[in-house]
C-alpha cells in the first residue's frame, strides 16, 4: 500500500499526495492531467499560450475527471476569453504564471475556483499574496530555467518565511528539480506544503 501524506495542501485540494503536475504548455494534456489526479495528485492541463480548440479537446480527453489548468498569464491577456471558456469546465484550480494575475483574479473567484500563482521571485510572491492566492508555487531555475535568478532550494525557504509572516493561509508548493520522494521530502523540510513537478 502506498504511503500517503496528509497536510494542508492535500486537505485544501482534496488529494492524497501533496503533488501537482506542472501545466507544461501543450505537453500536459488531458490524459496526463487525468492520470495524475487518478494517482492521488492534482493534474493540470497546460493551457500555455492559449489555443481554444486544443483546450476543449484536452478537457474532453480528461473525461470529466477532476483536473485543473495553467496559463502563461501575459499570453492570456491577449485572449482573456480562454479563461471564461475553461472556467465553464469547472476546473479544480487555475494556475497563472509569468505575469500579473490581477486582471483574472475576480473571474476565477466568482467561479469558485482555487487560484494558484507560480512565482519566480520574491516580488512575484508579494503580488500573489496581495491577490490572495490559495497556493503559491515557488519556481526555481531548475524548472527548465524559468526561475533563472534563483535556485529552488534558496527560494522555497524565503517564500515560506514570507507567507508565514504575511499570508499564513496561502499554501506553498516548490517547483524545480524535484523528481522523486527525496526531493519532495526536502521541499517539505524547507517549509513547502508540497511540490509541483513534471511527471517522468
Amino acid at each position: 500500500m502506498a504511503t500517503t501524506i496528509s497536510n494542508r495542501l492535500t486537505r485544501k485540494l482534496n488529494i492524497e499526495h501533496p503533488i501537482i503536475s506542472a501545466p507544461m504548455a501543450f505537453a500536459a494534456g488531458g490524459a496526463l492531467a487525468s492520470a495524475v489526479s487518478a494517482a492521488g495528485g492534482l493534474g493540470l492541463i497546460g493551457g500555455g499560450y492559449g489555443e481554444s480548440v486544443w483546450l476543449d479537446e484536452q478537457f474532453e480527453i480528461a473525461g470529466g475527471n477532476r483536473v485543473g489548468v495553467g496559463f502563461i498569464t501575459w499570453s492570456l491577456q491577449r485572449s482573456p476569453f480562454l479563461l471564461t471558456q475553461v472556467l465553464k469546465r469547472r476546473p479544480a484550480a487555475v494556475m497563472l504564471s509569468f505575469g500579473d494575475p490581477r486582471p483574472f483574479v475576480d473571474e476565477i473567484r466568482r467561479a469558485g475556483t482555487l487560484l494558484i500563482c507560480q512565482c519566480q521571485t520574491t516580488g512575484h510572491i508579494r503580488d500573489a499574496m496581495e491577490v490572495g492566492a490559495d497556493v503559491v508555487v515557488a519556481q526555481g531555475a531548475e524548472a527548465g530555467g524559468h526561475g533563472a535568478l534563483r535556485g529552488t532550494l534558496s527560494l522555497v525557504p524565503e517564500a515560506a518565511d514570507l507567507l508565514a509572516a504575511h499570508s499564513p493561509d496561502s499554501l506553498l508548493v516548490a517547483a524545480g528539480g524535484i523528481a522523486d520522494g527525496r526531493g519532495l521530502a526536502a521541499a517539505l523540510m524547507l517549509g513547502a506544503d508540497g511540490s509541483a513537478r513534471r511527471p517522468a
